[in-house]
């Protein structure tokens, strides 16, 4: 072998060596860079001796990538439904928030009113824990929808990153295709895409494609694309409709908007979206109908009362049914086709049917509707009320304990396509208000007395409440007497005011009904008893109201029981879903934990590998170039010897 191909060998095995330093340097000094992919150099013999450089690889899976940005996706959503719920948990159960501390004291200011009635100074007392009470639903009320606007806010920051790393994909292929074309390693590009993908599929769900140039092609939703080749569809956020306080999301294609906000299901835009469906309005709605239920039975009672001055109770927080809480209850889309004549209407009927639900109505045909429960997605069918016409656009309809009200402009049918929303409790709480200020305007008393006659020889003890103020009679109606006349055993005709009553069984005693209020009998009269009802003219000690008032604290007033149990199923479900958003999160994480692990294992760099890959070529580096140096020797002796 000539000194020249000596020479040759070791300037290959030198140049081979360096290349080897340099890849292995490279590692080295990338070993903390996000998303970098090791690189191997992989030397061959020449035929005829010698070696060459064949390529350099970049260590990559793609399957393994593709578990990254799934579990991304998945951990992305799990950590950000996981904060918020966390914030209403420590809501709802905190005692400076809780409407439990609130609630006991209300009723526990009701128990001291009742018990000296004729005390102004109690009244009042009643009265500042009735208002505080209030501004307790109202606070918490505004703190949770102060999560809808940060759910708002976010939103459109996500959006905007998504964009931003969309563009930067866009880009990176375009540069990668460049790169390729020039026969120049791409290997940092393709690096940064795929790190750019990670990123993406944290903020949403993603679905990556190759293409055949070498490109990736990003999909969102149900295959809608955000990124194609070297063009990045962008992404927006906006008002919803019929909704305007829940933005929407959507991507825009050749100029035209596409709705994905129930397409989205993972990362965090998907984790925000989802616990605002699924927590925050549900949370809101509940804590609504807890205020309406509260409002509407605490003044049903309160208007069968009388007050300080001898008045008839009036409302004691404010109608539920007012005009403005009415409109309030359901909105119109934008897009409907058929203009209203009115503003719809929304009249609670009965609180204690009333559900913590969202509804939309929506026209299939010419007044052909149907209405889908929000919870479940159930479409129901209820009858229309009577009297509603819809070939005029005159409709009423009820269901859930609520009447939803719609009357067209120019009384045309409504149009296929016309939606409306209908949330009957979600601002309850907000509209929660006190009516009273004055003390002596609490109706603590019953207005109506009962006594028996001094001649009665029966057992029977008689009592007597309002059961409707509307039909209460004047004071000037009273007194009115009912007597009894013996006709079997334990049966009786009474007599009111001398005129034919009725029948009475004291075995099966039923209230005996009279015009707005009811006289209730224990024990057994005898023939020619009477009892004698009178309007209670100063009854200023008078409490039987305000115990009526305060044994609603006990009643079932609502479809979860009374008050504080409703309350407390409100604190459950959030603290429910709270604990299973905990346990999400920690799996997403192990498992996006253990696939990063699986990927970095064959992508990632190994310190102790390339440490002995360094030592490798560094010995290999310095052997070749004893290889030139003897050749340089032999090559000078020869010279030497001619």
């Amino acid at each position: 072998m000539s000194s020249f191909d000596l020479l040759s060998l070791g300037v290959q095995a030198v140049r081979v060596s360096q290349t080897g330093l340099s890849v292995t340097g490279n590692n080295i000094s990338n070993v903390n860079t996000p998303g970098y992919s090791r690189q191997v150099s992989y030397p061959e013999s020449r035929e005829g001796g010698g070696v060459e450089l064949d390529h350099i690889r970049r260590i990559t899976d793609r399957y393994l990538n593709d578990r990254v940005w799934a579990d991304s996706s998945r951990f992305g959503a799990a950590e950000a439904y996981e904060a918020l719920s966390n914030e209403l948990d420590d809501l709802l159960a905190s005692d400076s928030t809780s409407l439990s501390e609130g609630l006991d004291s209300y009723f526990a200011a009701l128990q001291t009113a009742a018990d000296d009635p004729a005390s102004v100074t109690n009244r009042e007392l009643f009265l500042a824990e009735a208002d505080a009470m209030v501004r307790r639903f109202q606070d918490l009320h505004g703190r949770i929808a102060t999560q809808n606007e940060t759910v708002n806010t976010r939103i459109r920051e996500l959006t905007q990153e998504v964009n931003s790393l969309g563009s930067q994909v866009a880009d990176l292929n375009d540069r990668i295709r460049i790169a390729t074309s020039a026969g120049q390693s791409a290997f940092e590009l393709l690096d940064q895409r795929e790190e750019a993908i990670r990123q993406l599929s944290s903020l949403v769900d993603v679905q990556v494609t190759d293409q055949s140039n070498g490109e990736l092609s990003v999909f969102v939703g149900n295959g809608q694309p955000l990124v194609v080749g070297m063009t990045a569809n962008p992404m927006q956020a906006y008002p919803g409709d019929p909704d305007p306080s829940s933005f929407d999301v959507g991507l825009v294609v050749a100029g035209r908007n596409t709705e994905l906000t129930a397409q989205i299901s993972g990362g965090e835009l998907g984790g925000l979206l989802q616990y605002r469906d699924e927590s925050l309005g549900k949370s809101l709605d509940e804590l609504g109908r807890l205020a309406l239920v509260l409002s509407e039975t605490m003044n049903e009672q309160h208007k069968l009362g009388m007050d300080l001055d001898g008045n008839q109770g009036g409302l004691l927080f404010k109608d539920i049914n007012s005009l403005q809480a009415q409109q309030s209850r359901v909105q119109a889309a934008v897009g409907n086709y058929t203009p209203l004549q009115d503003s719809p209407r929304v009249e609670i009927t009965d609180v204690g049917q009333l559900k913590a639900e969202s509804y939309e109505l929506i026209f299939q045909g010419q007044n052909d509707f149907v209405i889908r429960r929000g919870s479940d997605g159930v479409l129901l069918r209820p009858a229309l009320d009577p009297g509603s016409d819809p070939a005029t656009g005159d409709i009423s309809v009820t269901l859930d304990g609520f009447t939803l009200s719609l009357n067209s402009e120019g009384n045309i049918p409504f149009a296929a396509g016309d939606r409306f929303l209908i949330r009957p409790s979600r601002n309850g709480a907000e509209e929660l208000q006190l009516n009273i200020h004055n003390g002596r305007q609490l109706a603590l008393a019953s207005p109506v007395t009962v006594s028996g006659d001094s001649g009665n020889t029966g057992t029977a003890k008689a009592s007597v409440s309002v059961t409707d103020s509307l039909e209460f009679p004047a004071p000037a109606d009273f007194p009115v007497t009912v007597a009894f006349n013996q006709t079997g055993p334990t049966t009786f005709d009474y007599l009111i005011n001398g005129a034919p009553g009725g029948s009475f069984d004291s075995a099966a005693p039923e209230p005996i009904q009279i015009d707005g209020y009811q006289l209730e009998l224990t024990g057994m009269p005898a023939d020619g008893d009477s009892f004698t009802l009178a309007y209670n003219e100063g009854g200023v000690s008078d409490n039987r109201n305000a115990l009526l008032m305060s044994q609603l604290m006990k009643s079932a007033t609502s479809l979860d029981g009374n008050y504080q149990e409703t309350y407390t199923r409100l604190i459950e479900r959030v603290g429910t879903d709270t604990r299973v958003a905990q346990m999400d999160r920690s799996a997403a994480e192990s498992v996006l934990q253990s696939s990063v692990a699986r990927r970095d294992a064959v992508s990632g760099v190994n310190l102790d590998e390339e440490a002995v890959k360094l030592i490798q070529f560094q010995q290999a580096y310095q052997a070749a170039t004893q290889l030139i140096s003897a050749s340089q020797r032999i090559f000078d002796s020869l010279l030497q010897a001619v």
